[in-house]
């Protein structure tokens, strides 16, 4: 008797192990194919991808994925919790072909949102860093800053990249970049003494410097040449069938726009990347689209006797400049003291504003006539030495300077 229930314990016992093996080993199986799932269907960082220019990207594959879930706290959309849409309508101020564009609804939620976003994914020091240096510095918050946007942005312009924020307040965002505001040559742009601004909005996507701003508006546009901001906003417009093409085709609006043109000016084709998403209580809904479409005549509005003049007048006053330089014997001499903590980058731009007010082409001049003395005077770099050691590479010390001589 003691053996047959010894017996029937054992095989008892057995029976519920093997139950529970089963049971667990489904909910891992389970649990698996969900992740698989949405590994698989997981297009979170496909912004990231298609800024970058991933060719790893299967274009074909997104089609059909067109809902991301907020299940993974470490995915980049969830940045959109809680946004609003937005029309795009930026190009209708601009002049020129727009070949890429990046628009993204933007208040302090969204900030809050990539700031968890950045926790979440153990990269938020630096951010918090950079927040504090320009709080402490420059007595910038931009946590406040951001309850007066409703949009930030970029766009393509030919070869130029442009920054953009848009505010229903624009002169509560004037009042914040004064507080940074540096003086300035030329009458058709401002200056500010910081490169950080579009940094702690998204630094995933806004790297560049962008010193140099204009004010259209509800619209405040940035570069980091100021030359290339004389003529970007203009009455006469340049309608892209690309770009239009995109926009006409949108049935919502989105809360994160993204178009790229790929084609170069050889194509019959335009070779569209479209990308948009919206916000939705669970997660995103996402439209993408990669499709060709044929190059017609640019249909415009503007007076394109006008625009050559325009452009023409640029072109004779960089060769009045740079006959001035020829004609003359007179030696010019100018110099910029790098100040604390001033990056190579941001003080050749302050070079090249000083040598426009003296009528110098930067560009022309830079590789043979300006010079970068560091060690306190004791060595003098030429300009490709100087790029190749200091460019985003090398912190310059205080009291290092650049030296431009005319001849």
């Amino acid at each position: 008797m003691n053996q047959k229930l010894k017996k029937i314990v054992i095989g008892s016992v057995c029976v519920f192990s093997i139950c529970i093996w089963i049971y667990y080993g489904l909910q891992d199986s389970s649990n698996n194919n969900i992740k698989n799932h949405l590994k698989e269907n997981d297009d979170s960082d496909l912004i990231l991808k298609l800024l970058n220019k991933n060719t790893s990207i299967n274009y074909d594959s997104l089609k059909s994925n067109n809902f991301i879930s907020y299940y993974d706290s470490t995915n980049f959309t969830n940045i959109l919790r809680n946004q609003k849409t937005h029309q795009i309508k930026i190009d209708e101020i601009l002049s020129g072909n727009i070949t890429e564009f990046f628009s993204v609804s933007y208040n302090k939620n969204t900030l809050i949102n990539y700031k968890k976003y950045l926790k979440n994914n153990s990269i938020f020091n630096k951010w918090d860093s950079l927040n504090n240096s320009m709080i402490k510095s420059n007595d910038f918050n931009i946590l406040e800053f951001t309850n007066y946007l409703n949009e930030v942005g970029f766009f393509k312009i030919e070869k130029n990249i442009y920054f953009y924020l848009k505010s229903s307040e624009p002169y509560n965002i004037e009042s914040f970049l004064n507080t940074i505001s540096e003086s300035i040559s030329n009458r058709y742009c401002n200056m500010i003494d910081s490169n950080f601004i579009f940094t702690l909005l998204l630094s995933e996507i806004y790297t560049q410097e962008t010193n140099y701003y204009i004010n259209s508006g509800e619209y405040f546009i940035f570069s980091s040449d100021s030359i290339n901001l004389k003529n970007i906003i203009s009455e006469n417009k340049l309608k892209n069938n690309a770009f239009s093409n995109f926009k006409n085709n949108q049935f919502n609006n989105y809360s994160l726009n993204y178009f790229f043109d790929s084609s170069t000016q050889t194509d019959s084709t335009h070779n569209i990347i479209s990308y948009q998403l919206r916000a939705e209580l669970n997660g995103v809904i996402s439209n993408f689209k990669n499709y060709k479409l044929k190059k017609t005549k640019d249909t415009t509005s503007l007076n394109t006797d006008a625009n050559k003049k325009n452009e023409q007048k640029l072109i004779n006053e960089i060769i009045e400049n740079t006959q001035k330089y020829k004609d003359t014997n007179n030696l010019v001499e100018i110099t910029y003291y790098i100040k604390n903590g001033e990056t190579f980058r941001n003080a050749s731009i302050k070079l090249k504003e000083k040598m426009l007010i003296d009528g110098y082409d930067y560009n022309l001049f830079k590789k043979e006539h300006v010079y970068f003395i560091v060690d306190n005077g004791r060595e003098k770099l030429n300009w490709n030495e100087a790029v190749n050691e200091y460019l985003d590479k090398k912190q310059p010390s205080s009291g290092d300077y650049f030296y431009f001589k005319s001849n």
